[in-house]
């Protein structure tokens, strides 16, 4: 997903030309388990056991079987990023069709419902910068490369190293990384679900997913440089700017069950398989000194490879308190050790092992609820924590990867979630506001001697969301 990664070895292709790792993969392709309708948001997303709800059913699909009407929601929202970016995009769009002839009766097949529903599963939107000095130059590494290396022949041809090496030498180097991540990852499924004697709910869903994730990191040394004639140029300057862009296609199947064995209590179960990607990548690298750069541009050539991404299991216990509130506590199930990459039908056991050795188990649960204070005013509250996707580095080992890029290693995530809401017979609308507190490892281009903890971030965003719908 990005620039270079040593463990890959592709021979038949340049250095360049392909970047993708199973680290990048968990990156671009993860989701915000909160994201969905305003009151799906507002819960926190905890709605595998109640369903009736658009964005229930990509977690489980027998939300379709709760349906009694036809039911059609519009859900924008506005995301702000951890630099105070806003920006706007569809959260959510649902259609369900319900095929209510035997609604009343009580026993045998009641009713079902065909769903054909968007949901933005998640929003990528980042920008950091950081700075720092340093008495090593990236151009020592690069130097070390040896001929037949992108970044080595670069700056051979710039002036940046001559034969001996690099010309910078051991003094004060200022530096500064500028890192952006844009995207998103967005499913539309198409779901059916059905009602057995008003106890029992199960459904089955089609899921065909977008992803689109841009990556740019803007690397700047600053150093004094004496000249032979005693002159001394000041802030001396040079750049290494990298650019990944991704685009994917992918599909997913899912089924679901939720059981109702009293009228207060709800049981919900969702299996997932695999989503697969066709994925397609374009990179560029640019190397400038002064008024001298080089750049190799794949904008023209991009490289295409399948992206598999782990299997879910999603589990969760709703109660229904009358007509006053709701209650649902959910746990999700992921291994990020069975990401796996394939480039023209080739596995590659480096990343499979890479990915056993780094990917964790992750473990999501969420909890909310929602409380009816008038009649058709409801109030909403949620709470949800996932677990780490990844290990950690330490900095010797993340330069083994960093490969002159930036890498980020995402690591636990805690929402927080509100909302509130308007129910008429017909008419409804939501809206919802969803924290997201991320921590974050950015490693950047050279070896640190400073502790892990100068590199973590605590990258916080916000969703506010609202959504419009009719029951019929």
């Amino acid at each position: 997903m990005k620039k270079v990664l040593a463990t890959i070895g592709l021979a038949a292709m340049t250095s360049m030309a392909f970047s993708q790792n199973v680290l990048d993969a968990v990156v671009e392709s993860r989701i915000d388990p909160v994201l969905g309708t305003a009151r799906y948001a507002g819960m926190a997303g905890a709605f595998t056991a109640l369903g009736g709800n658009t964005s229930a059913i990509k977690d489980n699909p027998a939300a379709l079987g709760i349906y009694r009407s036809y039911d059609i929601t519009f859900s924008p929202t506005l995301y702000i990023n951890n630099d105070g970016e806003v920006k706007g995009a569809l959260n959510n769009f649902g259609l369900v069709v319900n095929f209510g002839k035997n609604r009343e009766r009580e026993s045998g097949y009641i009713t079902s419902s065909l769903g054909i529903n968007y949901n933005r599963l998640s929003n990528i939107s980042r920008y950091t910068r950081r700075k720092d000095e340093v008495n090593h130059s990236l151009t020592d590494d690069i130097a070390m490369m040896g001929e037949g290396n992108l970044h080595n022949d670069f700056a051979y041809e710039i002036g940046l190293i001559d034969d001996l090496g690099s010309l910078y030498g051991s003094k004060s180097i200022r530096r500064e990384l500028s890192f952006m991540e844009k995207g998103h990852v967005g499913q539309w499924d198409i779901a059916y679900g059905m009602n057995i004697n008003n106890r029992v709910y199960w459904g089955a869903a089609l899921g065909i997913n977008t992803l689109r994730y841009k990556q740019t990191s803007m690397y700047t040394e600053y150093s004094d440089t004496p000249m032979s004639d005693g002159s001394v140029i000041y802030d001396d300057t040079w750049y290494l700017d990298n650019m990944a862009e991704m685009e994917g296609t992918g599909i997913n199947f899912r089924v679901g069950l939720i059981v109702r064995p009293v009228d207060v209590l709800r049981i919900g179960a969702s299996f997932e398989t695999p989503t697969y990607y066709d994925m397609k990548e374009y990179n560029s690298v640019e190397l400038g000194d002064n008024n001298k750069y080089c750049k190799e541009d794949y904008k023209g050539e991009p490289v295409y490879y399948d992206l598999m991404t782990p299997l879910k299991f999603k589990a969760g216990i709703g109660f229904v308190l009358g007509k006053r509130g709701l209650i649902d506590i959910d746990y999700n199930f992921e291994n990020f050790q069975k990401t796996r990459l394939k480039v023209n039908d080739m596995n590659f056991d480096s990343e499979a092992d890479l990915a056993e050795e780094r990917m964790c188990k992750t473990h999501t649960i969420k909890l909310g609820g929602e409380f009816q204070v008038v009649d058709g005013f409801f109030l909403r509250a949620g709470f949800a924590y996932a677990s780490k996707p990844m290990k950690n580095y330490t900095p010797e080992e993340a330069y083994n990867i960093v490969n002159f890029r930036a890498i980020t290693i995402p690591q636990q995530s805690v929402y927080v979630t509100g909302g509130a809401g308007y129910k008429g017979e017909h008419f409804y609308c939501d809206l919802a506001y969803a924290f997201k507190n991320t921590t974050n490892y950015l490693y950047d281009y050279l070896p640190l001697d400073t502790k892990d903890e100068s590199l973590k971030e605590g990258l916080k965003t916000r969703n506010i969301i609202a959504t419009v719908g009719w029951r019929f």
